[in-house]
């Protein structure tokens, strides 16, 4: 089965942690993935950075990334200086040519967003585009259909069987004196490693693009066509008693 949507979450935290919940419950939707919508995606309880902490420390405890890593994939937040996208990836670049990018890795999602490279040898960046198109819409004509970012690159990536991207591309939903919305399509993803690294950075994202193009943070969904809870390194022991106790600090919080 194809379509799996979870119920509207209010948080990122909240929709990782019942997506990570269901899937763990039901592994056979790991094949058919997930679509989760967050309500408030830059909205965080403070039982929830416990959870975040939990998984941090998990994923540390195991020599994985840690969630500001992956977050950082994303949207760099510690290089936000507030002074817009142009002075942002002028801070960004330099700092992955000289620690980010490897030979025979596919890069970083928001070097891909900011550096495209074009068919004339040149680059082209994704989010100011995006940005100045949005901005035009509010002065001028207003268009809903227009405005996405494209991750996945068949020429450097098809050719990989492994070590490939999973997010595969962005789209961006203004409404007419309303909110931005976000959608987003992952061809796979990883519940324990990656996936709330990844709804925290998404949820930054949104907030940047809608900050400099003058709209109010609206909605996130993400659509991934294969999620699974993975044991990479841990035991199927191990991530259930994670997500239990992420689960069961949620269920505090709300009663």
């Amino acid at each position: 089965m194809f379509y799996n949507p979870m119920p509207a979450a209010a948080t990122p935290v909240r929709a990782w942690a019942e997506a990570a919940d269901r899937l763990r419950a039901e592994p056979t939707l790991s094949l058919g993935g997930l679509m989760l919508h967050v309500e408030r995606p830059l909205a965080m309880e403070p039982d929830e950075e416990a959870v975040v902490s939990l998984v941090d420390d998990f994923l540390r405890c195991h020599d994985k990334q840690p969630i500001v890593t992956v977050a950082n994939t994303i949207f760099p937040s510690s290089l936000d200086r507030g002074d817009g996208i142009d002075r942002l990836r002028e801070r960004y670049l330099p700092i992955y040519q000289r620690r980010m990018c490897r030979q025979g890795e596919w890069g970083r999602y928001f070097e891909r967003m900011v550096n495209w490279k074009d068919r004339e040898g040149g680059h082209r960046d994704q989010i100011a585009e995006n940005i100045r198109m949005l901005k035009d819409a509010r002065d001028g004509r207003f268009y809903e259909n227009r405005y996405e970012i494209i991750i996945s690159d068949p020429v450097r990536d098809m050719r990989k069987a492994t070590n490939r991207q999973c997010l595969s591309m962005i789209e961006l939903k203004p409404e007419r004196d309303g909110p931005l919305h976000m959608l987003v399509v992952y061809r796979n993803h990883y519940y324990v490693q990656k996936t709330l690294g990844n709804l925290l950075g998404l949820g930054r994202l949104l907030g940047f693009i809608a900050r400099e193009s003058g709209f109010e943070v609206g909605t996130l969904t993400v659509n991934s066509t294969a999620a699974r809870i993975e044991t990479d390194g841990w035991s199927k022991a191990d991530v259930t008693a994670l997500i239990d106790d992420c689960s069961a600090r949620l269920l505090r919080q709300a009663a």
